[in-house]
């Protein structure tokens, strides 16, 4: 399964398949879901999935706080070593955005660095400028 590594035990990538469930089990994952439509096959890790619906456009206050969220249960998770998949469609903005988020705190860098960071490991990523300007000014 072809995933992309930041570091601190933060991972992404596009929707994981049906027959990725049990590597992830195996592993320990715990998979955070931003698509809209979560697939239903990743229930099968129970409390290790989590879906949070957002969506891939303007970083509204609610949106934010509901990405904001997310990382608070990402970061007490990787910080324990324990990994984390976060995925949306592609795993190009939202997942990015919020492996940057998580990746500045656990890192202990601003958010220009974690961009910076997520850029220099997937150079196609962030490209929603809400998110990129809102990370680019994020200060842990």
């Amino acid at each position: 399964m072809k995933m992309y590594y930041y570091g601190h035990s933060l991972y992404t990538r596009g929707k994981p398949l049906a027959s990725h469930v049990e590597w992830l089990r195996q592993h320990d994952f715990m998979v955070v879901s931003l698509s809209p439509a979560y697939p239903p096959h990743l229930a099968e890790l129970g409390a290790n999935s989590i879906h949070q619906s957002v969506p891939d456009g303007r970083l509204s206050p609610a949106v934010l706080a509901d990405f904001l969220q997310a990382k608070e249960w990402i970061v007490e998770r990787a910080s324990q070593n324990r990994p984390v998949l976060t995925h949306c469609n592609a795993g190009r903005n939202r997942a990015a955005f919020l492996t940057g988020l998580a990746y500045a705190d656990l890192a202990g860098v601003s958010g220009a660095e974690a961009f910076s960071h997520v850029r220099q490991i997937r150079p196609n990523s962030l490209a929603n400028d809400d998110f990129a300007e809102y990370l680019m000014s994020y200060k842990p």
